[in-house]
């Protein structure tokens, strides 16, 4: 990740609440839901790749406090963000098609985001569609762990959302 991108978002988490339980690729925690991220918290989380997942564990927990404050956090997690989808995404693989307002597809499911699949998504204002067709690091592993850990013993699988 670019350094200066990274060392905004560490600058953004410092001081907030943890929204969620954020984990390593050892399922050792890195933050649970509710604490306050530390400069600490905040270095193990770079250190472990996780920093951006981190940052979305504060805005989870913005989001939750709802009103007012919810309202400039966010403003102020959108001034954080800015440019920073570009870095997220670019050389990633799309996870689902991302969609013009008329039914075209831009980025097909499957397809690596190159500098132009950016372009041609950002002319259209839906950079963040590419955002969410990729995904956070680190969501997708959380999440199957907790699939897993919910499924009962008849082999049911939930229905991913």
């Amino acid at each position: 990740m670019n350094e200066y991108l990274e060392e905004k978002e560490r600058r953004y988490v410092v001081g907030k609440r943890a929204g969620y339980t954020v984990r390593d690729e050892e399922n050792n925690v890195i933050v649970e839901a509710g604490q306050e991220i530390t400069e600490e918290t905040a270095n193990k989380a770079r250190d472990a790749g996780l920093l951006h997942q981190l940052m979305l564990s504060a805005v989870a927990s913005i989001v939750e406090a709802g009103g007012e404050e919810a309202r400039r956090r966010l403003a102020e997690f959108r001034e954080i963000t800015e440019g920073h989808e570009v870095e997220f995404v670019r050389g990633e693989i799309a996870a689902r098609d991302v969609v013009d307002f008329q039914g075209n597809i831009l980025v097909r499911r499957g397809e690596k985001i190159t500098d132009e699949a950016i372009e041609k998504v950002g002319r259209v204002g839906l950079l963040q569609e590419l955002v969410l067709a990729v995904g956070a690091p680190g969501i997708h592993a959380y999440q199957r762990r907790t699939r897993e850990s919910q499924e009962p013993e008849t082999g049911y699988t939930r229905y991913p959302h």
